[in-house]
């Protein structure tokens, strides 16, 4: 691949308009209404015997999880997509969650992680630069070179799906998730024809982060529960700096994830 070829402070493929960035004070908003839905009182959903909980743990195809909380754990594989493809390669992702099922609707709020690492990745060793003579002699000078480091992201997010029974123990859901990115990453770019060596850029670190979700959940017991999910990601740096806006970054996971029902 030659990254020459490539602007790393253009490598969106959305523009957002100024108003995107007064989706963290809405952010904050919904995330809150949706805590406190969370953590609602469990008292008035608790029962001494299991068929008498809220939503009940009776027949169909949610079987008994269309009540209570649960813990999730995920492992899967995020892949960047546009631009960004053709500089890194796809990582292994990792996601924690605890969850709420009410009735068709479960609720939960999550972590992850994921760690890009770069299709050229940094080898001083490996790179041959030869400098331009200064004259105009018909030989042409490089361009300049982009370097880039491993792209660390931590996420948080809560999320929304409503599910619907498909067969005995099966669960189709669609819904969306809404949070924030925290991303670790820079770029070294180097030009060969200038003796001032080269310039290390690290972008805005916060982001906001919304992505449809979809999956299939299969009940094994009453305690556990398998799935399988894909979601689309959009994230975009918050430059509270710049009135200009930003950029959306786009990525794609895949993931399978155990769930454990209290």
């Amino acid at each position: 691949m030659n990254l020459n070829q490539l602007n790393p402070c253009t490598f969106g493929v959305m523009h957002l308009s100024t108003y995107w960035f007064k989706a963290p004070r809405c952010l904050k908003t919904v995330l809150i209404l949706m805590f406190t839905c969370f953590v609602g009182t469990v008292m008035g959903q608790h029962r001494s015997h299991e068929a008498l909980t809220w939503g009940g743990g009776g027949s169909g195809g949610g079987g008994n999880f269309e009540s209570g909380y649960a813990v999730t754990f995920g492992v899967g594989i995020d892949a960047p997509q546009n631009y960004f493809k053709d500089i890194y390669k796809p990582a292994a992702a990792f996601n924690l969650g605890i969850a709420r099922f009410i009735d068709k609707l479960t609720i939960s709020l999550n972590v992850g992680y994921h760690n890009y690492q770069p299709k050229d990745a940094f080898n001083p060793d490996k790179i041959t630069i030869d400098i331009g003579n200064g004259v105009d002699d018909g030989t042409q000078d490089q361009t300049p070179i982009t370097l880039f480091t491993s792209y660390r992201v931590f996420s948080g997010y809560a999320s929304i799906v409503y599910n619907i029974n498909v067969a005995d123990g099966a669960r189709l859901y669609g819904g969306a998730n809404l949070g924030g990115y925290y991303t670790d990453y820079s770029y070294l770019v180097f030009d060969p024809n200038s003796d001032q060596g080269g310039t290390v850029v690290t972008p805005g670190r916060k982001n906001f982060y919304v992505a449809p979700r979809l999956g299939l959940i299969f009940v094994l017991s009453d305690h556990i529960g398998v799935s399988i999910e894909s979601t689309y990601n959009f994230y975009a740096p918050l430059k509270k700096s710049n009135n200009s806006g930003g950029t959306f970054y786009t990525s794609v996971t895949g993931l399978a994830a155990v769930t454990y029902k209290f």
